[in-house]
């Protein structure tokens, strides 16, 4: 006997939506679920008034197409359909409320309501229960327990990874009772980690370590950094360092310090951009121009970014793996890849005379997909298709 029903995922930002459409058979015979990928839709999230009508949007696109076998035809217009949606923002009443204010609409920038589930089925004509919410970086998770799952559909999987650093003594093979943890820099510092369950799949639980009051300012310019930061707020959390809004502060902080006024053309471009498009204007100039403020603006997240990790080391010791996720390490490849003075490694592997050999032995992965919360969904859905 097998179990056959459409899934739709989606990962929810700010924003894009990107959504896919798959069909999912699983038949009793086989440990591992048979999943075909049919299509994957990018819509601009501000230009809804809700996730109901991006899936209305989706679904109709979907039966628009006119390559979709009857079977899965059938599926939609019977609405025979799972729904997993990776969201920013709080969620609650199991998986079925979401908090999603900070989504700005277009033209007025007001939020989206708080989304929930029932009233999305009712909307869709879904049946009952079958549409929940992950947080995004939980999702990312997901993708991660998949990662060491033998038995999960490659679909789950994401082959895009760099290996930043083994365990010399190469034992992570062996480690299958160890946790795994995650960090993630994006416009915040998402965090993860997952422990075994004893039945050989690991379980994901969510962290808030990049809200953490973890800067440890090492020299007289990384406290002057500290001060400039507290200017506005008594607390400053180690995402006000490490994340993407962070190079516009560190930008201004460094030109003060070093008494060094932008030059015109970088401020001529940073005047062209909002300011989520600012932090890669100033990556650019550090790669393209070699900018000595935005170099230092690199070097500086960088550095702070390889202290953290090591943090997150020692305190989930993972040494199944340590893994970095989020869209701002592979942009600045050209620093740190294949480079002796990999600033990034350097301070994930420097934690200190006691604990720099512990550190040394979980082994660093960076992986560079944007489908990591599409799959993470995917997995959730697969192991909990009763």
């Amino acid at each position: 006997m097998s179990k056959s029903c459409a899934v739709i995922v989606g990962d929810i930002g700010g924003t894009n939506a990107r959504v896919q459409f798959l069909w999912y058979n699983r038949d009793q015979k086989s440990l591992t679920p048979s999943i075909s990928l049919i299509t994957r839709q990018t819509y601009r999230t501000n230009t809804f008034t809700g996730l109901s009508k991006i899936l209305e949007r989706f679904l109709n696109d979907i039966l628009n197409e006119e390559y979709q076998q009857e079977e899965i035809h059938n599926a939609v217009l019977d609405k025979n359909i799972r729904v997993v949606l990776a969201v920013c923002g709080p969620i609650w009443n199991n998986r079925r409320s979401n908090d999603a204010n900070n989504v700005r609409m277009e033209p007025d920038g007001s939020g989206w309501a708080t989304q929930h589930a029932e009233e999305i089925e009712n909307f869709l004509k879904l049946k009952a229960n079958s549409l929940i919410f992950l947080n995004d970086f939980e999702a990312i998770g997901y993708c991660l327990a998949a990662q060491v799952d033998p038995l999960a559909n490659a679909l789950c999987q994401s082959t895009k990874t760099i290996v930043l650093h083994q365990n010399p003594a190469e034992e992570t093979h062996t480690e299958t009772k160890s946790p795994v943890a995650c960090l993630g820099a994006g416009t915040g510092l998402g965090a993860c980690y997952l422990s075994p369950d004893g039945s050989g799949r690991y379980q994901v639980h969510p962290s808030e370590a990049g809200m953490t009051d973890t800067i440890s300012p090492r020299t007289e310019e990384e406290w002057g950094l500290l001060k400039f930061l507290r200017r506005h707020q008594p607390f400053v959390e180690i995402e006000q360092i490490v994340s993407g809004p962070a190079f516009v502060t560190m930008l201004q902080f460094y030109s003060e310090y070093y008494n060094q006024p932008l030059p015109s053309q970088l401020k001529e471009d940073l005047a062209k951009v909002s300011l989520d498009d600012a932090p890669a204007v100033i990556a650019q100039h550090a790669c393209h121009h070699q900018d000595s403020l935005c170099l230092r603006v690199v070097d500086t997240f960088l550095d702070f970014f390889g202290r953290t990790l090591g943090t997150a080391a020692q305190t989930f010791l993972p040494y199944r793996g340590l893994y970095i996720t989020g869209g701002i390490l592979p942009k600045l490849s050209w620093r740190w890849q294949n480079n002796p003075d990999n600033l990034l490694l350097k301070s994930y592997l420097d934690q200190g005379p006691k604990m720099s050999e512990i550190v040394a032995r979980v082994p660093l992965t960076l992986v560079d997909d944007d489908d990591l919360g599409l799959k993470g969904c995917l997995y959730f859905m697969t192991i909990h298709d009763n």
